[in-house]
């Protein structure tokens, strides 16, 4: 009975992929969760195909562009793997992930599974899923209506790891996330970097990890990388950044990424200190598996961006780039490579407040919006849309921009094609979690148009730095 029950979860979770495919949706979470409905241990049984070892990675920023990067890695060893690819990180999501690429009869075994899940989600899957790493980006307040403070995110983790036989690894420049290994025991791995030519030596972001996790001074800082992110220290109880495992040294972005991983030279296409930090994150974790370096450097330097991370379209003769944003730090972060382009620019900002982005979006006067209003940004119109149009607009109006080149239209793909009417040599798309694939969709669909079915619509493109 056991089994009929498992195959027919399978069997209709396959026709409701498909089905969601030929309507153009993604179909990732609600295969998953009928499947769950009809077997509620199919997970646990479909991730007993997993014959090596199964990596989750979580973390509030990156987490996505990370588990991409790794996923390229084992593609280029050829090892076979079980991946959530589309990014649905809740446990529905993961279900349909193994679904997909199960057979009928759930039998199909794989070398890896690489899964990424949203911060709350932790606890759940830890008890259907029994992983050998976490890894863990970093920290950063998001979505406060929905997670509540950080503490609670934190501890839920930390509870849900302890007393396993998990190893994490962890951002080593983060003090919200080096205290871990005290508070669990476990084994952990570091990846952090040196001291940058990027780095501040103060820093007037919105800093989470202002206080020790230890005995709650406050937290000295050497100097900053981004937002809480650098060397750190507690005068008071000695605390200070772990000794790094996988070390970032001579980052050079001009703007690609070039920088070395201990003595392993990694070059990327991607763009910003983030997207630095990704790469690390990535590198750390194939170092783990053991995989060649030769292998990690052609993974790295062929991946390119997806799913709306510097995702990249060509629209006729416009190039077009679109961006997730989703709280205050990774705001910072992409109007921070907007300042390395010297390109005149078109900005759109998609912003909603629905369950999946949060239905607070104050957080967007928290970012450093003021960052791209000086006159030689290369800002040349902004248009505002989602149902949170008029919010976003009023925000750039007080970051001191001019109201003459502040559009706002609701309707995404008005939007999308009243930005594209402006005039600018780049056009950059700023999306929140539910403007973001309906967007992209746009966007794709108006490259295959503007080129022809035979053509991709997505374009490498390399941007002139500031100053050179």
């Amino acid at each position: 009975m056991q089994t009929i029950r498992t195959i027919t979860a399978i069997a209709v979770a396959k026709l409701l992929i498909c089905l969601s495919r030929i309507l153009g949706n993604q179909g990732t979470a609600f295969p998953g969760r009928i499947a769950r409905k009809i077997d509620p241990h199919i997970l646990q049984k479909l991730a007993g195909n997993v014959k090596e070892e199964m990596y989750i990675i979580t973390g509030t920023n990156g987490k996505t562009t990370t588990t991409n990067m790794i996923a390229r890695i084992l593609e280029e060893k050829g090892y076979s793997f079980v991946h959530n690819r589309a990014g649905a990180n809740m446990i529905t999501g993961i279900t349909t992930a193994f679904i997909k690429e199960s057979d009928i009869f759930g039998k199909r075994s794989f070398e890896y599974a690489l899964l990424e899940t949203d911060e709350a989600n932790v606890p759940l899957l830890l008890k259907e899923l029994t992983p050998r790493v976490v890894l863990i980006t970093n920290f950063f307040r998001d979505q406060l209506d929905r997670y509540g403070e950080l503490d609670s995110t934190i501890g839920l983790i930390k509870d849900a790891v302890r007393d396993t036989d998990i190893e994490l690894v962890l951002n080593a420049d983060d003090p919200l996330v080096v205290h871990f290994h005290n508070d669990t025991g476990l084994h952990c791995w570091y990846f952090g970097f040196e001291p940058t030519d990027y780095d501040v030596w103060e820093d007037d972001e919105s800093r989470e990890g202002r206080f020790c996790s230890f005995c709650a001074a406050e937290l000295q800082y050497e100097r900053f990388h981004y937002a809480q992110l650098g060397k750190f220290y507690c005068s008071n109880c000695g605390s200070h950044n772990p000794r790094r495992n996988f070390t970032g040294h001579n980052l050079r972005m001009t703007p690609e990424i070039r920088f070395m991983v201990n003595d392993l030279e990694i070059s990327s296409p991607y763009l910003g200190f983030y997207n630095a930090y990704n790469i690390l994150a990535a590198v750390s974790v194939a170092k783990l598996v053991g995989i060649q370096d030769d292998v990690v450097q052609k993974a790295i330097a062929s991946y390119q961006p997806r799913a709306g991370r510097m995702e990249q379209f060509m629209i006729g003769d416009k190039k077009a780039i679109q961006v997730l944003v989703k709280n205050p730090t990774g705001l910072n972060q992409t109007l921070a490579t907007l300042n390395t382009d010297v390109s005149s620019k078109a900005l759109f900002f998609a912003l909603n407040d629905n369950h999946g982005d949060g239905r607070d979006v104050s957080w967007i006067w928290d970012a450093q919006v003021e960052a791209i209003s000086c006159t030689d940004s290369g800002v040349k119109s902004i248009t505002c849309s989602g149902l949170r149009s008029g919010d976003a607009a009023l925000r750039f109006k007080y970051a001191g921009f001019d109201e003459e080149i502040i559009e706002v239209e609701s309707d995404l793909e008005a939007g999308i094609k009243a930005c594209l009417n402006n005039e600018a040599e780049v056009y950059y798309f700023l999306c929140t979690y539910t403007t973001l694939f309906p967007s992209g969709k746009i966007l794709s669909r108006l490259a295959r148009k503007s080129q022809g079915r035979k053509q991709p619509g997505h374009v490498r493109r390399k941007l002139t730095v500031r100053g050179e």
